[in-house]
């Protein structure tokens, strides 16, 4: 089947539509720079990479398919008209499972020898206790492509790793236990890290909160690699202050970016990356393979890869 894919800034290689056309038979593949300037091709094109604004998606009478240039969605990038239609939705997932589980246990690691203690001084002068990996517990709530990578990182170092996620049924390499989201509450106690890897859904906006920041065991670690939106930030805040959570590790927060004035930066327990897990990946490579071959299957009339429930928005 020959069809049309029109591909919308600013997430994309110039290369893309001769390779596109080039694997593909009969597709016609055009890259705008700007979404707007796709106005009237998108009257009649089948498909779109990108983010396609509503006013826009309401012209594209004829659009079956988006490919969106990223993973983790979010519900912002979802909007009525666009749920209740019958345009397939994919994305990206799995093109840095590596590099997000190499930040989370970079966080744990750093936390168990103690650099959040010895970084920052500028004396010789030894302090606390190292952290024993094998005698700790961890648990990674989400267990996707990257919540698995992390798994096998966390059981090389001897840990004990148990898992909670909701569609995820058989338990990646080195996690012992797996469970679903209502063994949450009552895994929590068990772990001495959390490591939370989930994508923003309806369900995991303001997951984590007071009460279960009051669940985790006195002591423990929070490192967070999803999104910022899956923790109220007000909680972890009291969490840490109170001396409840030992520390946290941030690559993500709400808001983002994180004010120069905000409490989380002055806390000596707190370590904060800017959103930046995924720098180094070759995450384009893997995109144009993704879409490469999904417009491949769209015009064979094949299941696509990595499809989207956009009711959950992932």
């Amino acid at each position: 089947m020959s069809f049309t894919i029109l591909l919308l800034g600013p997430d994309v290689d110039p290369s893309w539509p001769r390779k596109i056309m080039q694997a593909v038979h009969g597709v016609v593949a055009k890259a705008f720079t700007n979404a707007n300037d796709a106005a009237a091709d998108l009257e009649t094109a089948e498909a779109a990479y990108g983010t396609v604004p509503p006013e826009l998606f309401a012209r594209a009478k004829n659009l079956r398919w988006i490919c969106a240039a990223r993973a983790g969605l979010g519900g912002a990038w979802f909007y009525d008209a666009l749920v209740k239609s019958d345009v397939v939705v994919t994305n990206m997932r799995g093109s840095y499972n590596e590099h997000l589980a190499a930040q989370a246990v970079a966080f744990l690691l750093a936390f168990a020898r103690r650099f959040d203690h010895y970084l920052p001084q500028k004396h010789w002068q030894r302090g606390p206790q190292m952290i024993d990996l094998p005698a700790q517990t961890v648990l990674i709530v989400g267990v996707g492509g990257a919540g698995g990578e992390a798994s096998k990182l966390c059981a090389a170092f001897g840990m004990r790793v148990i898992g909670i996620d909701p569609r995820v049924t058989q338990a990646p390499p080195g996690m012992t236990e797996l469970a679903g989201p209502e063994r949450l509450e009552s895994r929590l106690g068990e772990a001495d890290f959390v490591i939370l890897t989930t994508p923003e859904t309806p369900e995991t906006v303001g997951m984590f909160n007071t009460r279960l920041f009051a669940q985790m065991k006195q002591g423990s670690y929070f490192i967070n690699i999803a999104r910022g939106r899956c923790v109220v930030t007000d909680s972890l805040v009291e969490a840490l202050r109170s001396g409840h959570l030992a520390g946290a590790g941030l690559d993500v927060a709400d808001p983002e970016p994180l004010p120069a004035d905000h409490p989380l930066w002055a806390m000596p327990n707190v370590l904060i990356t800017p959103h930046v897990a995924i720098y180094g990946t070759p995450y384009r490579d893997k995109w144009e393979a993704i879409l490469i071959e999904n417009c491949r299957r769209f015009a064979a009339g094949e299941p696509l890869l990595n499809l989207v429930d956009k009711e959950k928005w992932f």
